[in-house]
């Protein structure tokens, strides 16, 4: 059914207002004159590098005189300043009402700071947004809010609206001493480059692992891969990164049981997916060098194993053996491996002139052998997985 701009203004704002910290200011505010007479509702966010307006115009109203005097003000009063040294501010006006009423939506030539212009059909409940000025919130709240209200949902109240401004200044953390801080940040910091760097590494060679059709490698690689998306998840919500902790689903509720049940789950997965990693090279089966070496942690290449694959559990060796070879191609075999940081050449042949090498799995991620005689006639090469220990 058909609505107005209060109606949208208070939908939109009681899901804006915790998660993107706006605050609201009344229509009589003295600050704010220059371009209430245009407004119905007025919401501000002053604080950090990108303070912003949201303001929400009606039928009758000029929405592209209230953005430029918005921005005029912001300009003037949203500076930087010793503490904030970067101030990037933002205006977006929310034009509601019918139709053949509406402006149309684009960014504001002109403005004194990036602004921008979005229009909701109160008939239709489409929504056109074009910009996305410095601190704008998202335009998915303000689509949400326009749907409903179009089916019937009830109006948010008064009340409920001033509950979500409450939850502006909520308390979400409690202190702790900087002591316990720092080694939680150590720990964090070595978390990830332990299984960050491998779920990198495993990112570039996920498309050749999918291409060999190794399915034991793609899920080894593609748990790494996951992990490494929950790390920047994590780091991305822990530091507020472009707003993150406030747009999250769960880690943004107002509710402190709902985010600590988020915060659970995803403690819980992230474990599921170590163990998970840990487990993968035990659990599979693949037919390739190795097979029969169930727990990886010592394995054997000869020459029949050239342009194969295999894998090492993290903290095993590998050995290859190239005695297969002509004796008189022996000396003067160089062997290498492509990544070293996930399988370094420890042992180079022995004195007796074999052409046996051995080398160490380090962390998880892949890495490849190569072989060569010394003449060039004879090579080898070898594809190597390498997996945390189950």
């Amino acid at each position: 059914m058909p609505f107005d701009v209060e109606d949208l203004a208070r939908a939109s704002l009681v899901r804006i207002l915790p998660r993107s910290r706006y605050r609201l200011a009344a229509q009589t505010d003295a600050r704010f004159q220059s371009f209430a007479g245009n407004t119905t509702r007025i919401a501000y966010r002053q604080q950090g590098a990108t303070p912003a307006f949201l303001l929400f115009s009606g039928p009758g109203q000029n929405p592209h005189a209230a953005a430029m005097a918005a921005a005029t003000w912001a300009e003037a009063n949203w500076r930087p300043n010793a503490i904030q040294r970067r101030v990037r501010p933002g205006v977006v006006v929310v034009h509601v009402a019918p139709g053949n009423q509406l402006t149309q939506p684009g960014t504001v030539e002109g403005a004194g700071v990036p602004a921008s212009i979005w229009t909701v059909d109160s008939d239709t409940g489409r929504v056109g947004v074009a910009g996305t000025p410095p601190g704008s919130p998202s335009a998915g709240d303000v689509k949400r809010a326009a749907a409903d209200l179009l089916k019937g949902a009830t109006v948010p109240s008064l009340g409920e609206l001033d509950l979500a401004e409450r939850n502006v200044m909520q308390v979400r953390t409690v202190g702790v001493p900087r002591i316990v801080g720092g080694a939680v940040s150590l720990c964090l910091i070595l978390v990830a480059l332990r299984f960050g760097l491998g779920g990198v590494v495993s990112l570039f060679a996920l498309p050749g692992a999918i291409a060999s059709g190794n399915m034991a490698a793609v899920g080894s690689l593609a748990v790494s891969v996951l992990i490494l998306a929950g790390i920047i998840l994590g780091i991305g919500v822990l530091l507020n990164i472009g707003n993150l902790a406030f747009r999250v689903p769960g880690f943004s509720s107002p509710v402190s049981q709902t985010r600590n049940l988020a915060w659970g789950a995803y403690v819980a997965v992230m474990v599921g997916l170590v163990l998970a990693q840990g487990a993968m090279p035990g659990v599979q089966n693949p037919a390739n060098v190795g097979a029969g070496q169930t727990q990886y942690v010592h394995v054997t290449a000869t020459t029949s194993d050239d342009g194969s694959e295999t894998f090492v559990n993290t903290g095993g060796d590998l050995t290859v053996d190239l005695s297969g070879w002509p004796s008189t191609e022996w000396p003067g075999v160089q062997f290498k491996t492509s990544n070293p940081s996930v399988l370094s050449l420890d042992v180079l042949p022995g004195s007796d002139g074999s052409p046996v090498a051995k080398f160490t799995a380090h962390q998880a991620g892949v890495s490849r052998v190569d072989a060569a005689s010394a003449d060039g006639r004879y090579t080898f090469q070898l594809r190597v997985y390498v997996g945390a220990a189950p």
